[in-house]
């Protein structure tokens, strides 16, 4: 007979969004110049408040996710893997290697010109 033992509990608190003030709701754009920055100060300051004001807690600590994009166009950040680069289908040219990004020209460019690899020339005409 399978017998189900739960264990391991633990609360997890999600902080309200910046742009929802109770009473009315904005976007986050609206509420703040820097998302990333007030989000986190918001849940550090949830943090020491239950650290100072709930019983019985053993620890408490802020978990977060981290999104990569590219500053350029704002995609999610992907390279060429090793077997990608070596594949003719996946590269940009005779150049790409293994960590290459592949959301953009300019996040390509700004890649090979760090490590001295040939630029991609974008405009070639037959």
């Amino acid at each position: 007979m399978k017998k189900t033992t739960r264990e391991d509990y633990r609360i997890v608190i999600t902080p309200r969004r910046l742009g929802d003030l109770g009473w009315m709701s904005i976007s986050d754009r609206m509420a703040s110049s820097d998302i990333e920055r007030d989000t986190r100060e918001r849940c550090e300051a949830i943090v020491k408040q239950v650290k100072r004001h709930v019983d019985n807690v053993g620890s408490v600590e802020m978990q977060f996710s981290e999104v990569h994009t590219c500053s350029y166009c704002c995609l999610t950040w992907e390279e060429l893997t090793a077997a990608e680069a070596t594949n003719p289908s996946y590269q940009q040219d005779e150049h790409s290697i293994e960590g290459e990004p592949v959301c953009c020209d300019k996040a390509i460019d700004e890649f090979r010109a760090a490590r001295d690899i040939p630029a991609v020339e974008w405009d070639v005409k037959s």
